[in-house]
């Protein structure tokens, strides 16, 4: 099949960049052909992953070719606007005549941009959501209306787990609902990954943070629960805005020499970091979008990478099935004491690490099916199509 996406995409940081990212990797193992069409150039400084030339073989391929809209080129709108849902909807309307379908991922821009696209072409059109879509803009009285005409336009509307009834009550045909869960590609997330050289001496343990710093991350917390740790160890923050953050804080130091810094990363340099690392730390609580379920601890998870993870993500990751002492860390980021001394076991017994990572990965296994996933894809494709 000829596929147009319309999608984030890298340089974009974040869950539909990556799974799009990974999707497109798998339908093109299958011996699909994609084009992707994104805005992903003109991302902001605070959401991007770096890239270097060592990234372009990774970032398109023979059957996954990117096209992005022009992120030089200055528009006068008043008011103030970048035109995103018109320059997306243009890019794929220059690839529309050789594609059989369009399937965008995020209602907004990306969604309205495919829905203008099937308008223009009669070209079937499938439509996926993020936590956001549906907790944030679809409530909003002056998005709802547009976001309840897409779902009613689309050809179909993929589904993540549990939010059939709220696309249903959007006005989704209940027969073009596909509920088709994401999964982790566990042949790019596995054990076997070589860790990634990040510049922390050998032998002293890493503690990874990978995510935004935003309201509900946690990440104050896991900063004062680090610094109550005092064995030797580094503390990994992949993300934009640290050194912001770390400039108002009082640390002492030396707590900021543990620290290290790096940019958002692109999907593919993932594993390896999740590889090098002795746990990785997801302390997000009270985060304002409540359907909000981010695939990172299931990759950590496929990696065997022992994870420490709030009790509110508990309840999402792995069908919440971890379970505290076993097969993660669970903590509670809010009780500074209890959370640096969870932290601090795994800092002290590289073994209890690595039985807390064997077990999550045993989990994964069962949780786990990329192959099922893209297949599952392709059926709700020739549906449309036929």
């Amino acid at each position: 099949m000829k596929l147009l996406f319309i999608s984030k995409y890298p340089p974009i940081e974040g869950y539909v960049s990556s799974s799009t990212y990974w999707l497109a990797r798998g339908l093109a193992r299958k011996g699909h052909r994609l084009t992707v069409v994104t805005n992903a150039f003109e991302v902001e400084d605070g959401n991007r992953e770096e890239l270097t030339g060592d990234d372009l073989d990774r970032y398109q391929s023979r059957s996954v070719r990117v096209r992005n809209t022009d992120p030089f080129q200055g528009y006068r709108l008043i008011p103030d606007a970048n035109p995103f849902c018109e320059k997306l909807a243009s890019a794929a309307l220059e690839r529309a005549g050789d594609a059989d379908l369009i399937d965008s991922w995020y209602f907004a821009s990306y969604g309205t941009a495919g829905m203008l696209v099937k308008a223009a072409t009669g070209l079937p059109l499938a439509v996926r959501h993020a936590g956001s879509d549906l907790g944030r803009l679809a409530p909003n009285l002056h998005l709802r209306p547009l976001m309840s005409a897409l779902v009613k336009y689309a050809d179909a509307v993929v589904a993540q787990r549990g939010a059939a009834p709220k696309l249903r009550g959007l006005g989704a045909e209940p027969s073009h609902i596909f509920e088709i869960p994401v999964s982790v590609d566990t042949k790019a997330f596995a054990p076997g990954v070589p860790p990634a050289e990040l510049g922390a001496p050998e032998g002293v343990p890493l503690i990874s943070y990978i995510g935004k710093i935003t309201r509900g991350k946690g990440v104050l917390e896991l900063l004062r629960a680090a610094a109550g740790i005092p064995e030797d160890f580094r503390l990994l923050l992949v993300s934009s805005g640290a050194p912001e953050l770390l400039r108002g804080l009082n640390m002492h130091s030396r707590f900021r020499k543990r620290l290290f810094l790096r940019r958002f990363v692109p999907p593919w340099r993932m594993p390896g970091i999740l590889r090098a690392s002795r746990c990785v730390v997801f302390p997000e609580h009270d985060f304002p979008v409540k359907s909000h379920m981010p695939i990172l601890p299931r990759e950590a998870m496929a990696c065997g990478t022992c994870l420490a993870i709030s009790r509110e993500l508990k309840s999402k990751v792995g069908g919440g099935k971890l379970v505290d002492g076993e097969s993660a860390l669970v903590v509670e980021p809010e009780k500074t004491k209890a959370f640096t001394s969870k932290l601090r076991s795994v800092v002290r017994d590289d073994k209890l690490a690595a039985r807390l990572g064997r077990n999550g990965h045993r989990l994964s296994k069962k949780l786990e099916d990329f192959e099922g996933y893209i297949s599952a894809n392709v059926n709700m494709y020739r549906k449309i199509t036929e």
